[in-house]
Order: C-alpha cells, then structure tokens, then sequence
C-alpha cells in the first residue's frame, strides 16, 4: 500500500490499515502452542510473600505469618512530578523507602509473632531501577536517558530523571535506559549524507536549535543500528521466519542511513562537521532468549515508539518547507512505517506461537505503555515558524501528533492484534 508521508491525516489512515493486514497475514505463521479464547485481558496481582503482609499507612509491618517472615516490599512510586515535553522531559520520581524494604520478621513456630517494622528507613536511599514493578513509564515515545542518585526528603527517596521524548528510530535500551552515542567533531568521513539545507534568513539562535535538535535523532538513529542488531539476535533466539530476521537486518541499513541523513543536517546548522564516538557497549550486550519478555519490549520500542516515530515524521514533513529536510523526512517517515509494521508483525507471530505467557506480557506491555501520562506542549524559544520550516514545529504539534497516532493507528492496531489472537 502506498502510503503519502507528506499528508498526515492519510498516513495515519493508511498506516493502520496497513499495519491491520500485516497483522492478519502474521498471525497466520505461527503454530499456536496455547490457544486462548479471550482478549480483553484482566491482569492479576501478583502473589504476596510468606507471611505478613505490607506496611500500613503508621509504617508498621503487617502480622507474622505462621512462623514465616514478613512479605517482600516493591518500588512504590508515591510522586512523579514532571516539567513539558518538548525534546526532552525532566522530572522527579519520589519513592517510599520503607516500601524498597522487606516486610516484619514473623514470630518463631505455633501461632507466628507480630510482624516487625516494614517502613522504617535506614541507610542511604537505594538506586532506583527503571524497570521496577511500580516505577512509571515516561509517555509512550520517551524513554529514560538518565536518573540520579536518590536523595531522601519528606520521608521519601527522590530521584531526578530525564527522558529523551519524540525523534525517530527504535531506542536501544539498557535496563528501560536509552543508550546513544556521544557526537565528536570529524574532520572527514561517512556521517554526512544529507542535502544541504538552505541556511538564508536562519539567526544563530534558530541554527544553534536546529543543530542540537538534529544532532540528538542523528544519535538516536546511530543507536537504532545496534537496536535492530540486537533485535535479529533475539529473534535468531526465538526461532522467528527468515523473513522477519531479514527484514530487521534492512532496518539495521537503514538506520545507518537516517542517522548520515541527521548527522549530515545537523553539521550543517552547527557549521561544523559532526559524527558519533564510538557507542560504549559496557563490553557486554545482553541477548534474551525469552519470547514472552522480547514480545513485550517489541511492544513497547516498536509497535508503540516507532508507530509514534513515523507518525511524527509524517507530521513534521507537512510542516517543513526546506527542500533538503523534506527529503530527509520523506524517507524516515516511510522507512519507519516500515520499521513498526515489522515489530507488529513480529508481536503477532510471537502471540500464536508463544501462548499464555507471551498474551499476558503483550497486554501488560500495552496496557503499561498506553497508560502513561500524554507529553505536554513547550515552549519554542528560537523563531517557531524558522523551526518549523526546517522539520522542527512547536510541541504542540508534536504533542497532538502522538495523541492521534495513539487513538488512530496504535489503538485499532492494538484490538486486531488481540483479536486475532484470540479467534486463533
């Protein structure tokens, strides 16, 4: 289906249908293991520990079980305040100390003693894991970049963070963290391949907003490749079709292309040539072998982010007016469409082939990522129509364009999804 990146309303119509057919035509390669019947799906909540129960609002712990120790206490998130969403989003996530602790020690043998205490702080406040039980989501299309150490005030440990928000490519994560490149000025080399934009009429302050914002999806795009590399591993692991595991490699390609595309955009507003270091891997690139938990992060980064990506670079496209970024969007817009098509694809064959353990992981994965809170709309400091015009329109726009992608294209996707799920 041919789809016009440059019409927004368009896109989004033809984008879900395309993505309805591919689902269908997916869900038809897999040998369900499991079939169920149902998908409206009502989450449990999971089993509470050995003996007592959680703390209660005094910080008391719950009684001692028959002899047994009190219960284990998650990351409860009592606050989050965050600022607007513009490219990126800053923010406080506060957590009850006492709930990061185990519940009360149960009495020994016959009847189990009182639990003890399960909310008294002691120590320094805990690193705060992303991907913990209770800790949220940034808003579908952002991703955590960086969370602080925790500092304990009002009874509470509070972690500063921020989330890279909007751009394109599938963020490669490391612990629910978005991991990118630094940039370093190059004398020559291959991270330049974009037109050149027309600089005429732009101030110094709209180049210097143009440079950081194209230099941040240049990264974001660069670490798409190891994203997608990734992803062919894991789906090598899971014993997905060639044509899947083809398909992510292409993506990988044309990743590096995009992130040149950025790169060469960005160094054209900076006046200076610029390209990625190279990407700090930690020495270790953990691959999972478990469909249930790559079904649901394919959720997350590809049939929600990427769904969201190329929706917002169709909009950004029918906003631009210089030739060079038109051309630049044109392309991501399409080759991303592309991009999330695969990752429903993938979630389809993986729901038909995993059964109830991979359903349930899918639906908390929607479920999660759908209920985060909507990015708020920023102010534009440099001239907003300069930026516009040059494939950056205000957050407003961007803002609007993800609340439609989410009621447009990721939502009725979401249902034949399911649907086809259950009628397997």
């Amino acid at each position: 289906m041919t789809i016009k990146p440059s019409d927004p309303v368009h896109f989004r119509s033809a984008f879900a249908r395309r993505l309805t057919r591919a689902i269908l035509a997916s869900a038809t390669l897999g040998l369900a293991v499991d079939n169920v019947a149902c998908a409206n799906v009502v989450m449990d909540d999971p089993p509470p520990g050995d003996g007592g129960g959680g703390a209660g609002e005094d910080g008391s712990g719950g009684r001692g079980g028959m002899g047994g120790e009190g219960g284990g206490g998650a990351d409860g998130v009592t606050t989050v305040q965050a600022g607007g969403v513009s490219w990126d989003e800053e923010g406080t996530v506060c957590v009850d100390p006492g709930a990061q602790g185990g519940g009360g020690q149960g009495g020994v043998g016959g009847q189990g003693g009182a639990g003890g205490s399960g909310g008294v702080f002691a120590g320094a406040c805990e690193p705060l894991d992303p991907a913990g039980a209770n800790v949220p989501l940034p808003p579908p299309g952002c991703w955590y970049s960086s969370i602080g150490d925790g500092v304990f005030r009002n009874g509470e440990c509070c972690y500063e963070f921020t989330a890279s928000c909007g751009g394109s490519g599938r963020p490669f994560l490391v612990g629910e963290r978005a991991r990118t490149a630094r940039e370093q000025r190059r004398d020559a080399g291959g991270w330049g391949g974009a037109p050149r934009p027309d600089l005429a009429g732009l101030g110094q302050e709209a180049r210097a907003a143009l440079a950081e914002a194209w230099l941040r999806d240049a990264l974001l795009e660069h670490a798409s490749v190891a994203s997608f590399s990734r992803f062919a591993l894991e789906m090598m692991a899971v014993g997905a079709p060639a044509e899947m595991l083809a398909a992510a490699h292409e993506a990988a390609r044309d990743e590096v292309r995009h992130a040149a595309l950025c790169f060469g955009l960005a160094s054209a507003y900076a006046g200076a040539a610029l390209e990625p270091a190279p990407f700090a891997f930690g020495g270790v690139v953990e691959v999972t072998s478990d469909l249930a938990e790559l079904a649901a992060r394919a959720v997350r980064e590809g049939c929600i982010g990427e769904t969201l990506a190329a929706v917002q670079a169709s909009e950004q496209l029918a906003h631009a007016t210089d030739a060079a970024v038109r051309s630049v969007l044109a392309a991501i817009a399409d080759d991303e469409a592309r991009h999330a098509e695969l990752a429903w694809r993938f979630v389809a064959w993986a729901l038909q082939t995993g059964g109830e353990a991979v359903r349930r992981a899918v639906a908390a994965a929607f479920e999660a990522g759908l209920a985060a809170p909507s990015p708020s709309a920023a102010a534009t400091g440099a001239s907003a129509d300069a930026l516009a015009a040059h494939g950056r329109p205000g957050g407003a726009v961007v803002a609007a364009s993800w609340s439609r992608a989410v009621a447009e294209v990721v939502t009725p996707a979401m249902r034949a999804l399911l649907s086809a799920q259950a009628a397997g």
